[in-house]
């Protein structure tokens, strides 16, 4: 795990609705969450990224592949697919 990560789940009601993750590095995470969450038929639809001093915060708003809400198993699901992507050591 890289030192100073942070992930946080944004959720409206029991509806997921974005992930951000905060890293010490500048290797950014979204392409590989991407391909995971696609996987689940869960896509990115709004991709914002500060660079900080310390390293950067990536924000996804997530959104099923057919528009409806990440609720329930699904949403465990995805939240299970981001946390060892968002914790990995970058390269």
């Amino acid at each position: 795990m890289e030192a100073g990560t942070s992930v946080q789940f944004i959720e409206n009601g029991t509806e997921l609705t974005a992930v951000e993750v905060g890293r010490g590095g500048r290797s950014p995470v979204v392409g590989r969450l991407h391909r995971a969450l696609f996987a689940l038929g869960v896509v990115i639809s709004a991709y914002q990224v500060r660079a900080l001093p310390s390293g950067t915060v990536e924000r996804m708003v997530l959104q099923r592949r057919d528009g409806g809400a990440i609720t329930g198993e699904l949403g465990a699901l995805t939240r299970a697919a981001v946390i060892p992507i968002a914790l990995e050591t970058a390269d």
